[in-house]
């Protein structure tokens, strides 16, 4: 019996290993190919001693400034900064470290957030007054930014943004729910090419079609961003507490969009945990609207938590709707 287990398990470790090594090789040379075209035609400037990646387009008297949530690029606001910059111009960017623009070693914060933003604006000669569309945790990013520009923002939209007690009032059970993998697994199953490869066959999230060009270019660059994704999770409570000052928006017109689609909740299967989420998502949603007093709420049936593919027309049609209240 010990005859063959033990050359079973010396195969074993053999075969698991040169698997791990070819992982790995995959991996690199699948970096060394997409960065070989990555960069090219791509536009950047200079923000604390990095470049930062940024796309500007358009034209006009104002700019619609996109901001991503949490980890994510600019990649998923193309279809609708395309169709808005016949209109105005816009800019979409990377966060320093994510996607293609280089990693600083500052604190990923609300200020830090603000102060790159500002820098990137004036930089790039965008015009005031600005319309800000702020996705997920860019609703939380932009608080400082809203306030200390109050006078040169000509509207907001918060395309399914980040509410500050969202972790506060979220139960034992929702938060478990909603765990994070360790981070060592996912350096693991970045660095060995499991994640390049296991995401080829499948979508990273039920809302991302998987031949959609945001799965495939942040399935491609995944690599780039994990490391500030992961500083960003690290950051979350403190840049939820430091959003609980900024109460009001004043008379800044506000748009609060929800989506209310069940594919959000599809990796829940506890009903009661669901039934929370569910919940909580529709309280602070609503609990939004009081940052303006000149705000509104609109529910769509068609997306979850990812707006920008599904209900790209509705997030364009009330971009130009900003953009008309301005001009009225």
């Amino acid at each position: 019996m010990i005859d063959f287990i033990l050359p079973f398990f010396k195969w074993s470790f053999i075969i698991v290993l040169s698997l791990l090594l070819i992982g790995i090789l995959f991996e690199q040379y699948s970096r060394w190919r997409l960065e070989k075209k990555a960069f090219k035609g791509k536009t950047f400037i200079e923000i604390n001693e990095k470049r930062l990646h940024y796309v500007k387009k358009g034209w006009g008297d104002c700019t619609v400034v996109f901001e991503s949530g949490m980890g994510s690029s600019h990649a998923i606001w193309q279809e609708i900064q395309d169709s808005i910059s016949k209109y105005a111009v816009t800019i979409s960017y990377d966060r320093n470290g994510l996607m293609l623009s280089e990693a600083n070693d500052l604190a990923i914060t609300n200020n830090q957030v603000t102060d790159e933003l500002e820098m990137l604006l004036e930089k790039t000669n965008c015009p005031k007054p600005f319309i800000i569309v702020a996705h997920s945790m860019g609703g939380i990013y932009l608080r400082p930014f809203i306030e200390r520009n109050k006078e040169h923002i000509g509207g907001v939209i918060f395309a399914e943004a980040a509410h500050p007690k969202q972790l506060e009032k979220a139960s034992p059970q929702l938060l478990k729910a909603l765990y994070v993998p360790p981070i060592w697994l996912i350096r693991f199953v970045v660095n060995t090419g499991i994640y390049r490869t296991l995401f080829s066959f499948l979508p990273l999230s039920p809302e991302i079609p998987i031949d959609h060009p945001l799965h495939q270019s942040e399935k491609n660059f995944f690599y780039r961003s994990y490391d500030k994704l992961l500083e960003e999770l690290a950051n979350d409570k403190i840049n939820f507490k430091d959003a609980e000052k900024y109460t009001s928006f004043g008379n800044t017109p506000l748009t609060v969009i929800m989506g209310t689609s069940t594919n959000r909740y599809a990796a829940i299967k506890d009903v009661d945990v669901k039934n929370e989420y569910q919940s909580l998502i529709n309280e602070l949603q609503h609990d939004l609207l009081k940052l303006s007093s000149r705000s509104k709420f609109i529910q769509t049936k068609n997306s979850g938590h990812i707006l920008q593919i599904k209900d790209s027309n509705l997030l364009i049609t009330e971009i130009r709707n900003m953009l008309l209240l301005r001009e009225n």
